[in-house]
């Protein structure tokens, strides 16, 4: 951004380009019903009587007692929601990423950021990862038969290879380990109801092309019938010029052009089910336990009558992992419970090993962990015990003290480690990002989280206790822990149970005078609404709420909005809210554009727009500027995707926009002037413009951004560049623990060349 490019800019309060004298209406001097102030000695003291005015006039209008002995919270400055909301340097950018890795823990994605999204059968869908326990098995527990090379021969020269066989002879996990060996980049998995006839066209990302070296399975596709020599070849040369990969299995006599076989690969050698098992074994044993407990001739028989001497690869893969649990788990094994398992294989593993977990306790950390997968182990079991409280029976039994005279407590902590649990629950536990010290915990396979919060709700009828659980965790201390519960947790039950949670949750938590709850109810309506059916019945009951005279429910309607839940439209649907006479609603709103920008930064440019169209009127003014420095303190820029050389970590959105896109740079300046010129929110504006010269105290790159700004805001307007001398003369003064000498020197050095 340059001075001169800014500086022909009208002052704000003049679309016109005429310059506002000092104490003159609009929002430069109280916005919205601020009334027109006598000239006065300095920017100081104008802002301190106009605050007063405002002070008065905002309590009134957001339910004041008139002279009531109760004392009304302040409406600005510190201790008011409004300065808390400015204060917080950054934090739209780092809700945005928790709330993306909260809802890619329930959509079966392996990482949270951007995703790499398909059209498979005309719907947009997210492309799922191969499952780590799939990829693990194959990696370390595979049983390779004599077709195995010519078939990755064949994959290396044809990138597009038909696995064909009979049931049995395990053409999946070969097709995995075909891939895991060829593939450089991500291997996904994609659904069977793949539509053919555009195949290469669906395995394109949003930027048109195949993401390079990614390998993609593809099992017992539905519409094989429909595969022919043309489509096979288009998807081939799709695939060799991203460097990708991909392997198709199919069953005997599936295929219908017989063009295609050059194609195939028939796989006539399957591993012998005890093999089989004695590689699983080895891998979740260890070689010497393993051989151990296959000299068992009992163990042996058993292993014969469940899976026989046919082809039975899958099931043989399930009967050793059943022998290595209950040998890690009790140290042997029960036959009887062996034969059970295998009786039960008919019905899905999930459903198995769900219902397997032994008590309450294994139980609530499966549950905890499914709604915060992926964060510290902390937070995890914090969240298991108070669940685990709440589903344990814990009526006054009489417990008699022990040799000790000491009562035994109720609850074992020392029951089961850690290391147990996270076998038991197909879990793991991975170092912090970062370097930072500690552990994260997530399942190996991500497609169980959602798939344990369903099967808890839907199962079990313990529905009130994970609500008032999920209550308890939206008002968490940690960030991270309430995006991940109402996002995880709340967004799935709404999506499976929408009525109930609209009666139960939705509806009075809007109504709350928590924030926290009224932003759970957003975060949970980003998820549920993914549902069309769902969307349809949100958006009616988000409408009514505009319609609704409280505060906090227009405030929880401007959340919602914030996220793009329920409208295509949010910038306009939040604009509307501007005209409510409560610092609660124009905090959600500023909240929300947040959320919108820190999303898309491109949203910026109609944001910024529909800011300044607002902060010129008289109704809507203060909100307006409000909300501007809500998104220009809340959303930030990662430097080490910009600037990787910066020496801050992030810079301010807005301004980085601004700086590089000379079509934002009028309603910038404008909206700049009209905070710094607002006497209600006059601490709110210095607040944000101290935490901007924080960083740039630390970064040349950046205070040169900060001095542009200085001179567009202060050319031509000798009231903001009064109070921008005042905003640098307070960085350097002799009280201030920590001064920022070099923004202070630099804002006084501009200012002197504008004249003020």
């Amino acid at each position: 951004m340059t001075a001169a490019a800014a500086g022909g800019a009208p002052a704000a309060g003049d679309p016109g380009g005429s310059q506002p004298a000092a104490g003159s209406g609009g929002p430069a001097a109280g916005g919205a019903g601020g009334a027109p102030k006598p000239s006065a000695p300095g920017p100081g003291q104008e802002q301190a009587k106009d605050k007063q005015d405002g002070t008065a006039q905002v309590a009134s209008a957001t339910g004041g007692d008139d002279g009531a002995d109760r004392q009304e919270a302040p409406q600005s400055g510190p201790g008011a929601e409004s300065y808390e909301a400015t204060g917080q340097l950054g934090q739209g950018s780092q809700r945005r990423g928790l709330l993306q890795n909260a809802v890619a823990n329930v959509e079966g994605d392996m990482v949270g950021g951007d995703k790499y999204v398909v059209l498979l059968g005309g719907r947009r869908r997210r492309l799922r990862a191969l499952s780590p326990l799939i990829a693990e098995r194959v990696r370390f527990a595979y049983c390779p038969p004599a077709d195995l090379p010519d078939a990755r021969d064949a994959l290396a020269r044809q990138r597009l290879l038909i696995l064909r066989s009979a049931a049995g002879y395990g053409k999946s996990a070969m097709a995995a380990r075909l891939l895991l060996g060829a593939c450089r980049g991500a291997l996904y998995h994609l659904d069977s109801d793949v539509d053919f006839a555009s195949l290469a066209e669906q395995l394109e990302n949003d930027s048109g092309v195949i993401e390079r070296g990614a390998g993609f399975l593809l099992e017992r596709p539905e519409d094989i019938g429909n595969l022919g020599r043309e489509t096979y070849e288009k998807v081939q040369g799709a695939l060799s010029q991203a460097d990708a990969w991909m392997v198709v299995t199919v069953a005997a006599g599936e295929l219908a052009d017989g063009e295609l076989l050059a194609g195939v690969r028939d796989l006539t050698d399957a591993p012998q089910p005890l093999e089989v098992v004695r590689a699983h074994l080895r891998w979740r044993l260890g070689e010497r336990d393993a051989d151990r407990l296959l000299a068992r001739e009992d163990v042996c028989e058993v292993i014969t009558e469940l899976v026989g001497g046919l082809p039975a690869c899958r099931q043989a893969g399930d009967l050793a992992a059943a022998l290595s649990e209950q040998y890690d788990l009790h140290g042997s094994v029960d036959l009887d419970r062996l034969r059970e398992h295998r009786a039960r294989l008919e019905a899905e593993d999930f459903e198995i090993w769900a219902e397997s977990l032994p008590d309450a306790g294994a139980r609530s950390f499966a549950l905890a962990l499914a709604v915060l997968n992926g964060l510290p182990q902390e937070d995890v079991a914090e969240a298991a015990r108070s669940l685990r409280g709440r589903l344990e029976d814990d009526g006054p039994y009489l417990r008699a003290p022990g040799a000790d005279g000491r009562v035994a407590p109720a609850k074992d902590l020392f029951e089961t480690p850690r290391r147990r649990q996270l076998l038991r629950l197909r879990a793991q536990e991975l170092d912090k990002p970062g370097g930072e010290p500690g552990k994260i915990l997530e399942y190996k396979d991500p497609g169980y989280a959602r798939r344990i919060i369903l099967h808890a709700w839907t199962q079990y009828e313990i529905q009130g206790e994970l609500l008032d659980w999920l209550d308890e965790l939206v008002v968490h201390p940690a960030e991270q822990v309430r995006v991940y519960a109402a996002a995880s947790g709340l967004g799935v039950l709404a999506a499976e149970a929408y009525r109930h949670i609209e009666r139960r949750v939705l509806a009075p938590w809007a109504r709350s005078e928590s924030a926290l709850r009224r932003t759970a109810v957003a975060y949970a309506l980003s998820v549920a609404c993914q549902n069309p059916w769902v969307k349809e019945q949100a958006t009616t009951l988000v409408s009514g709420w505009y319609a609704d005279g409280r505060p906090q429910v227009r405030a929880a309607a401007a959340r919602v909005h914030g996220l793009s839940a329920v409208s295509g439209s949010p910038v306009e649907e939040l604009a509307r809210l501007f005209a409510v006479d409560s610092v609660t609603v124009a905090v959600a709103v500023g909240l929300g554009l947040a959320d919108l920008v820190a999303a898309d930064p491109d949203a910026a440019g109609s944001v910024l727009a529909m800011l300044r169209s607002r902060a010129v009127e008289h109704r809507s003014g203060r909100a307006a500027v409000l909300a501007f420095l809500i998104v220009a303190a809340q959303v930030v820029v990662e430097t080490k995707d910009v600037e990787p050389g910066a020496a801050v970590p992030e810079w301010p959105t807005l301004l980085y926009l601004a700086h590089r896109r000379p079509e934002l740079r009028d309603s910038f300046v404008l909206l700049w002037r009209a905070a710094l010129n607002e006497p209600f929110f006059h601490d709110e504006a210095e607040q944000v413009l101290g935490d901007w010269a924080k960083l740039a105290e630390r970064d040349s790159e950046l205070r040169e951004m900060v001095r542009l700004l200085v001179g567009a805001i202060a050319h031509g307007d000798q009231r903001s560049g009064r109070i921008l001398r005042g905003c640098a003369d307070d960085w350097t003064h002799r009280d201030r623990i920590v001064g920022l000498p070099l923004t202070a020197a630099m804002v006084r050095t501009q200012l002197d060349l504008e004249g003020v």
